[in-house]
């Protein structure tokens, strides 16, 4: 009886440590993604975030790129004055895709100018300049009465044409309201833009919805040719997956050539995979850039958030060759430690703010 009892007390012990052991381990993992990667309100410079995280030197020797120009980008335009809706409360933002911001965005010395592409309701040939999905965050909700739509992708166009940004400074007493993207290229006509496409569509589209958006931004794309100099297209992986097997099937004739596009890949850090990828195997992150290489076009770019920026994985895009922009950070601070270690451009709420 004594040596069973010896026995289980023995096992007991061992399972409750085997328990502590991954309660510790757990709580680890939590604490260090949380660390990585912030949200809500509070701002960690990626300065202080990589003294905290001890993942690269600060000192590192500047790699290859770090004597290059940096590219700016007008991340949707240039924003503007605005509040966003979280959880019922209202808190200052900065708004883009707006016609003020594209204006701005235009007359700026920047090299490019960045804008959100999403579909909408009905058959119009057209889609609209918008980051997220949820309308109520940066639209106001009076003017969205006549179909009670919460969603982009459920606005029809007399809803977008009445629709009025959570925008501060008003225009003749009247907030923005979204952009259609005939619109904005019409605001760029003529001034032979280098744009950039960021792509969207919903998680809810089918095969055909994202080809029939695909198809309407060819149409706009060749009706204003004059507004653009080059068409850069971004987004995640599948969208950019999709978007190469649709181009490869397109008529050369085009005005807009969609093969000749260089192509960004977004690593968004709201999906878990990537975060899990970055911390662990960020070599799976570089095998699917070399998946979107698309012959007679240049290499893809590497678009990183600001926190998935470390020293090791801008040292790996150095060794291959990878472009690397980054987005998510308005401290100078920070660009000039990116510079150092090679980035190749920067995204910019405020590109008027970065000094060449």
């Amino acid at each position: 009886m004594k040596t069973n009892l010896r026995h289980l007390s023995a096992v007991n012990v061992r399972d409750m440590g085997v328990l502590a052991l991954s309660l510790v381990i757990i709580f680890g993992l939590l604490l260090f993604e949380r660390v990585n990667f912030p949200y809500g309100n509070d701002v960690i410079s990626n300065e202080s975030l990589a003294r905290l995280q001890g993942l690269s030197d600060l000192k590192s020797v500047p790699n290859s790129n770090s004597d290059q120009a940096i590219l700016i980008t007008g991340h949707r335009g240039s924003g503007v004055a605005g509040n966003i809706m979280i959880d019922g409360d209202l808190e200052e933002t900065i708004i883009g895709n707006t016609r003020r911001g594209i204006l701005r965005a235009v007359k700026a010395n920047i090299d490019f100018i960045e804008i959100d592409l999403r579909a909408f309701a009905g058959g119009e040939n057209d889609l609209v300049l918008y980051h997220d999905s949820n309308l109520g965050k940066l639209v106001l909700p009076s003017n969205l009465v006549a179909s009670g739509a919460r969603e982009m992708e459920d606005l029809w166009l007399s809803e977008i044409k009445d629709s009025r940004y959570r925008t501060s400074d008003l225009v003749n007493g009247e907030a923005d309201r979204i952009v259609l993207f005939s619109e904005f290229l019409e605001l760029a006509s003529g001034s032979k833009q280098n744009i950039i496409l960021d792509l969207k569509f919903s998680d809810r589209f089918n095969e055909a919805e994202v080809i029939a958006s695909f198809e309407k931004i060819l149409d706009q794309l060749n009706k204003h040719s004059s507004a653009y100099k080059s068409v850069t297209i971004f987004g995640d992986f599948q969208v950019l997956r999709q978007w190469i097997a649709f181009v490869r099937t397109r008529d050369r004739r085009d005005d807009f050539d969609g093969r000749a596009a260089r192509l960004g890949y977004t690593v968004l850090a709201k999906h878990n995979q990537n975060r899990f990828d970055i911390l662990f195997r960020p070599s799976q992150i570089f095998e699917r850039w070399s998946q979107l290489q698309m012959p007679g076009s240049e290499a893809p770019i590497l678009v990183l958030p600001v926190n998935f920026a470390s020293g090791p994985m801008l040292s790996r895009a150095d060794e291959k060759g990878v472009d690397v922009w980054v987005y998510g950070t308005e401290d100078p601070r920070d660009w000039r430690m990116l510079e150092e270690r090679g980035v190749n451009g920067f995204i910019l709420d405020d590109p008027a703010a970065y000094s060449k």
